[in-house]
């Protein structure tokens, strides 16, 4: 059964009655309580509020005492902001039992956040208990250290999972991740909770080794990535293998050139036919494709245009269905710039 209602109230109560003649704030006290040997009475007819923000040990909340002739209503607001949430029970006072109608493990549960708990008593003693759950969010600042990022602050449940982090760039340098500290600290993954002592996140970075262009650029005048889930990389035969992908993924390996020129290589893919693709984009646009079992290839491309170009080549799949090797190969790039 629900309560008809849980006061939206602000978290400026000090104690003692509400202001104004009417309303919520009329009828409910706002009182703050801090755990004393994790211990809180509750007041009838009134909002508590007991904040968590280190982690501690349990918490117990008394519920207020029986008065003859009268029914009990009360609410909790336990904000909690640790980083651990605290093993919280509601208990009889000295000398009562109490018992609740229609309710589940998950009516007590507690969050991080705001947990807003209703408690009505019915005539026969028995409390009817609904809860509300309110997030709080959490502003988080990003330090790229000398790179590149496109927003350098974002907003979070506290208590719920990062679920995406943004990723910067830095010329000549791979990204480590977000660390808790510019030097040293710990590395915060996208999987991690949002804490409340984490505000600031740092770039780390190391010196970019190019694990390609030794095998596939014997003029080395190129720099190769491959930054997918499922990376490139190089075989036994020293040419550029797409990674392992599943249905409907996709892996690229990427490089940058500068100004106008042919750009000229060698590929083949062993996959499902018509299906399954080796794609080539200069600046996101596509140029060619091949898909099925292939032998080598050759292939050049005039580009044109001042100013940097990305080159990519993605092997991606459809939804279902594998044939072959199920990858493509890049190998022998060469990057010929435009003279004058």
């Amino acid at each position: 059964m629900d309560v008809l209602y849980i006061p939206q109230l602000d978290d400026t109560g000090t104690g003692g009655e509400g202001e104004g003649g009417g309303g919520v704030a009329a009828r409910y006290r706002l009182l703050r309580r801090v755990p004393e040997g994790g211990v809180v009475n509750l007041t009838d007819r009134a909002v508590t509020r007991v904040e968590i923000a280190t982690d501690g040990g349990p918490l117990k909340l008394v519920v207020p005492p029986e008065v003859k002739g009268a029914v009990r209503d009360f609410f909790v607001r336990l904000v909690i902001t640790s980083d651990e949430i605290p093993e919280v029970t509601f208990a009889a006072p000295s000398g009562e039992t109490i018992s609740f109608e229609d309710v589940d493990e998950d009516v007590f549960k507690c969050e991080v956040g705001v947990n807003v708990y209703a408690f009505t008593e019915t005539d026969a003693g028995i409390f009817i208990v609904n809860r509300k759950m309110i997030d709080i969010d959490q502003e988080v600042e990003f330090d790229p250290c000398g790179g590149t990022l496109d927003g350098t602050t974002m907003t979070f449940k506290l208590g719920a999972q990062y679920s995406a982090l943004p990723k910067p760039t830095l010329a000549g340098y791979s990204f480590l991740g977000w660390f808790t500290e510019a030097e040293g600290g710990v590395k915060v993954e996208a999987t991690d909770r949002c804490k409340t002592g984490v505000t600031k996140l740092y770039a780390h970075w190391a010196e970019y080794i190019d694990p390609f262009v030794d095998a596939i650029c014997a003029a080395r005048n190129l720099t190769f990535f491959s930054e997918s889930e499922s990376p490139w990389f190089v075989d036994g035969d020293g040419a550029a293998r797409s990674g392992a992908i599943g249905d409907n993924g996709a892996t690229t390996l990427t490089t940058t050139v500068q100004g106008a020129g042919t750009l000229a290589f060698r590929w083949r893919t062993s996959s499902e036919w018509d299906y399954d693709w080796l794609r080539l984009r200069v600046d996101g646009n596509e140029y060619a494709s091949m898909s099925g079992w292939r032998e080598w290839e050759d292939y050049s491309l005039a580009i044109t245009g001042a100013g940097s170009h990305t080159i990519e080549w993605t092997y991606s799949k459809d939804g279902s269905v594998s044939d072959g090797e199920d990858c493509g190969w890049i190998d022998d790039v060469v990057w010929t710039p435009t003279e004058g």
